[in-house]
């Protein structure tokens, strides 16, 4: 379908009120349609302070639009017989024993979320590095094997130690960097290459074309065209080219660095239906809903599933220091979309939907949430507490005037109800959807906010 210069012009005026109301620095993005990129969109600059500006070639990182390259790799591999996705996770990797589960953890599982893993704090670089003696070596860890092999002990010894999982596996949805790193190490050990970084890239971006793609961590830095990453701290903006900070120690759930050109590669291989990588079949399996992630949307193998003006619609986010970015693709249409920021914070997933909608024919501008009637005053009153996970996120619900409040880490938000167990919460220009679950006894004993589960204390 032609894209409209009405289309254009409203696309373009939605950007621009979200990079304002975010302070992103840059952003690209790109829309292929029917094989071809036909929108190449560059806003702000890759450097800030020296007006330098984006193009084609400019390098981002990815965050957790890594997990659609995890998958792919992981679904590549079984078609060859090299992994078994009904197999336990033991298998594979004999430090992690499924300790304190009735049933195993499937690699299957990691690949949606549904590993019975409540959140566990997140495991960085720095600490472990610095521990094994490899900080400031000057060795990219990302291709470090000594490095890889202790990253898995750590994870596997962090969940391990849940004494309480998260329900049976494949019971719950609740969004695991931890498991998507397990599957890095699953590629790691069965894909006959002695790093996930290397396995990518000779697996996966060099039969791309993705030559300005990787893992590493510093090739960026010495590179006179990727961009610089931005971050407010404490009211300050902090500006790195680092991507060590805040990095998991783990490459497969957010470690992919890319380009504009290099992703609009990456999005003709789902438009072809994983050709060349991957067979009919395994397009299918990574694309079909497994678990539900949000209101209205499933999740499949390191992809979202949903539905957008009628028409099937896959996709993933990614959020790290100085890294907002999404892709999404309608194979229906033969249409598909990247955003690339190098601000945190910044909606590129509600961007990546205001240029599908374009693609659709329709208003880019991604809808609100309709109000609906309040809960029950019952489920209201039920599900008043405090609600925490290992991450760092933090919910309460209390009564104030015979009305409910929601606050988030101590932040009160306004919000709109959905249907009962469902509300909406508001910040700035996106919605965020919280759901509460209930225990067999009918007691609430957690809440979904932000596709990870929080435990109430």
């Amino acid at each position: 379908m032609p894209l409209s210069f009405t289309g254009l012009s409203l696309f373009e005026a939605y950007v621009e009120k979200v990079m304002r109301a975010y302070d992103a620095c840059g952003m690209a993005v790109a829309i292929v349609d029917q094989g071809q990129p036909v929108q190449e969109l560059f806003y702000g600059f890759r450097d800030r302070e020296q007006k330098l500006p984006i193009n084609q070639d400019t390098i981002f990182g990815l965050a957790s639009v890594t997990k659609s390259f995890t998958c792919l790799a992981i679904l590549h591999l079984a078609q060859q017989g090299k992994i078994d996705l009904d197999a336990p996770v033991s298998q594979y990797i004999p430090s992690f024993h499924n300790s304190h589960r009735e049933k195993p953890v499937l690699v299957r599982h990691l690949m949606n979320h549904t590993g019975s893993f409540w959140p566990v704090k997140r495991k960085t670089v720095e600490p472990l590095a610095r521990k094994m003696g490899l900080w400031g070596s000057g060795m990219d860890l990302a291709y470090s094997i000594p490095f890889s092999q202790a990253a898995v002990q750590k994870v596997c010894a962090g969940l391990d130690a849940q004494t309480m999982p998260l329900g049976m596996p494949g019971e719950y949805f609740s969004y695991s960097n931890d498991g998507f790193g397990l599957l890095s190490d699953i590629i790691r050990t069965q894909g006959g290459e002695d790093t996930y970084a290397n396995y990518m890239k000779k697996h996966v971006l060099q039969p791309l074309g993705m030559s300005r793609s990787g893992c590493g961590f510093l090739p960026p830095s010495g590179d006179s065209n990727a961009a610089v990453l931005y971050e407010k701290r404490d009211g300050r903006l902090l500006i790195t080219r680092d991507y060590h900070d805040n990095a998991f120690v783990m490459m497969g759930g957010g470690a992919m660095k890319s380009t504009i050109r290099d992703m609009e590669r990456y999005l003709l291989l789902f438009l072809r239906h994983g050709d060349p990588l991957l067979s009919p079949d395994s397009f299918r399996r990574m694309t079909a809903p497994y678990a539900s992630y949000r209101p209205g949307i499933g999740y499949g193998y390191g992809l979202s599933v949903s539905e957008l003006a009628g028409h099937p619609v896959y996709g993933h986010g990614g959020s790290l220091t100085g890294v907002s970015s999404a892709i999404s693709f309608c194979p229906d249409a033969g249409s598909g979309v990247v955003v690339l920021c190098n601000t945190s914070g910044v909606p590129a997933t509600s961007v990546a939907e205001a240029a599908m909608l374009w693609c659709l024919g329709q208003n880019p501008s991604p809808s609100s949430p309709k109000a609906c009637s309040p809960w029950p005053w019952s489920l209201q009153q039920k599900a008043c507490g405090r609600y925490v996970c290992a991450e760092g996120s933090e919910i309460e619900m209390t009564m104030n005037g015979g009305e409910m409040e929601v606050l988030s880490s101590g932040i009160p938000h306004s919000y709109r109800f959905s249907e009962p167990g469902i509300l909406f919460l508001r910040s700035k220009m996106t919605w965020s959807d919280l759901t509460v679950f209930s225990d067999s006894a009918g007691e609430i004993f957690a809440v979904r906010y932000g596709g990870r589960m929080l435990a109430r204390v």
